[in-house]
């Protein structure tokens, strides 16, 4: 449809408003109406570079409380968007709505290490292959590929000693441990536990709906790189069921337990949802322990992040997507809207520091420009 296309929109709402010729009360309002329907992300981020924009990020993002209403919006939050990563939370919360974590035992570590993406680091490959021993499979069943290292210490380490990388260190490999505990639990095929009409993703899907108020018929499927379904739903969704994974309400009871669980594994060993230092999701929740922050990355420029009112039940969730898919502006746009919220507080940790908007520096170490974010809220 044409009023999707954002040109269209742009010239014609131009058309309407500076051409008196061509301006109609009636057309003006149809126009309105229509852009409202077929919303555009936002170009919320600026890439300054001496006196010009050198380029700039169109988002869309959204902050939605516990029970679902949109506190702040900029861009398409009704369509889907493939959440990549930032679903694990999720994913790794039907592994323990399903039993399989109490039944075979898994540590607090070991269920924040199925939420995350993991850099490799020593830890985390030992966590994995605990879980494997507890499910009773070997690492031959983790059908995630392999990768080189997320962390550049782990990768240095391995790549001196000759050893090459395994599909154990794939930064995947935590979140198909916790989807084959689950599959043998329930005494489902393990052997196409990656298959999207496997029983075992056709239960976790049902499970993301519910917890995210949506029809399981209306989320989209695609094939992530660690060959798994990934989810695809639109960000308002997403931000409350994050805002839920905070503080879980209208869910049931054993829904809302594993929701907590995870949540509370992710928060107490972030460095298992990522890595020891360096990564976003350790950093901020590190820092966002008085509202009981939890946060997962995703590929192509996607986010999530819920917390808590520590005065109340009141939970909030937040989703973001940037359109180009790029992270230089997906974190600082994370900064800024926690920041607003005041999540975080203006003057940011050290550790907090790379992720936001800022100035940019040569090789030399001159600044040359900077990173500009402008969130206008679209709510009406």
């Amino acid at each position: 449809m044409i009023f999707g296309n954002p040109l269209w929109s742009f010239l014609l709402k131009r058309a309407i408003i500076c051409n008196s010729s061509f301006y109609h009360p009636f057309i003006y309002q149809f126009t309105i109406h229509i852009m409202s329907e077929f919303p555009i992300a936002c170009p919320a981020v600026n890439i300054i570079r001496g006196p010009l924009v050198e380029s700039r990020h169109r988002v869309s993002a959204c902050i939605v409380d516990n029970c679902g209403r949109i506190l702040f919006k900029i861009g398409d939050i009704r369509s889907n968007v493939f959440l990549r990563s930032s679903m694990k939370p999720l994913q790794a919360a039907a592994m323990v709505g399903a039993g399989a974590a109490e039944h075979f035992g898994l540590k607090s570590e070991e269920i924040a290490i199925c939420a995350g993406s993991h850099g490799g680091e020593a830890i985390h490959i030992a966590a994995v292959q605990s879980i494997m021993a507890k499910i009773g499979l070997d690492a031959g069943y983790l059908q995630c590929g392999v990768q080189p290292l997320l962390d550049a210490a782990a990768n240095k380490a391995i790549t001196l000693s000759g050893e090459k990388p395994k599909n154990v260190h794939h930064n995947c490999s935590g979140k198909h441990a916790g989807m084959l505990a689950t599959a043998v639990h329930l005494s489902m095929n393990v052997g196409d536990y990656c298959h999207p009409d496997s029983d075992l993703q056709h239960y976790i899907t049902e499970f993301i709906a519910r917890v995210a108020d949506l029809n399981p018929a209306n989320v989209a499927i695609g094939i992530d790189g660690c060959s798994v379904p990934v989810h695809g739903i639109p960000l308002q969704n997403a931000a409350m069921a994050f805002a839920r994974l905070a503080e879980p309400v209208d869910v049931s009871d054993s829904d809302a337990e594993a929701l907590r669980t995870v949540a509370d594994a992710m928060r107490r060993h972030p460095e298992y949802v990522a890595a020891c230092q360096g990564r976003i999701c350790t950093e901020l929740m590190r820092n966002g322990g008085a509202v009981r922050l939890t946060a997962k990355s995703g590929a192509e420029g996607v986010y999530a992040a819920g917390w808590k009112n520590p005065l109340s039940s009141q939970a909030y969730g937040l989703a973001v997507k940037v359109e180009d898919g790029a992270q230089r502006a997906r974190d600082p746009v994370v900064i800024a809207l926690l920041q607003r919220f005041g999540v975080l507080p203006e003057e940011l940790p050290e550790t907090l520091m790379p992720f936001a908007a800022g100035l940019i520096k040569n090789w030399a170490g001159r600044t040359v420009g900077s990173i500009e974010v402008n969130l206008k809220d679209e709510q009406p």
